[in-house]
């Protein structure tokens, strides 16, 4: 999922990002002071969703099945670095964070050829801003707070969900082979019970 959503903004940040290692998914911490980076995705809690728990068991042929995948909701912490001239390193820094929030509200459902690895032509994942309460502020701020010797830069949570694992589990089963059906009518029974 990750390389998924690096790849969506390398793709669709137009000239704000010059070169393919401007985005990556990496920590804060690891990004440095931006000389390199211009956004970092970095995926900081993962949950399963509780919406499809109690998924199906998939048939695989005839005599086989497995377990449903397990979806997950990923939390990531988008995060954008100033760079450019020492004038123009904050603007630099605030449009392409502006730019990276306008992709991901334009495809806020990921499907087909937009997924890599083996999401792609299989899945349709839903991507959302995590903004449903104040948790999600505090939850950002504590996140930095884990980057003692990285300075604050300005970050966005978001939410991709349902994003699914899937089971390396194969449950041998026996399918129906033959049936035997039994029936009477109503009214035979009747007269054999001397009604």
């Amino acid at each position: 999922m990750s390389e998924t959503l690096v790849q969506l903004l390398r793709d669709r940040m137009g000239p704000l990002l010059t070169a393919p290692r401007e985005v990556a998914a990496t920590s804060p911490s690891e990004a440095g002071n931006g000389d390199t980076y211009r956004l970092t995705f970095f995926l900081y809690r993962v949950a399963q969703n509780s919406h499809l728990a109690n998924a199906k068991r998939q048939p695989i042929g005839t005599d086989v099945v497995t377990r449903p995948p397990l979806a997950l909701d990923l939390y990531y912490l988008l995060t954008a670095y100033p760079f450019g001239e020492e004038g123009d390193r904050i603007v630099n820094q605030q449009r392409v964070l502006g730019r990276a929030v306008q992709v991901l509200a334009d495809n806020t459902v990921l499907e087909g050829n937009d997924l890599e690895g083996s999401l792609a032509d299989r899945w349709k994942l839903h991507v959302s801003m995590n903004t449903l309460s104040d948790e999600s502020s505090d939850e950002v701020l504590s996140i930095w707070n884990t980057f003692n010797e990285t300075p604050y830069q300005p970050s966005v949570s978001y939410l991709v969900t349902p994003v699914p694992i899937d089971s390396t589990d194969e449950i041998p089963v026996d399918r129906v082979k033959e049936r035997e059906v039994h029936y009477e009518r109503i009214t035979d029974r009747r007269r054999s019970e001397g009604e």
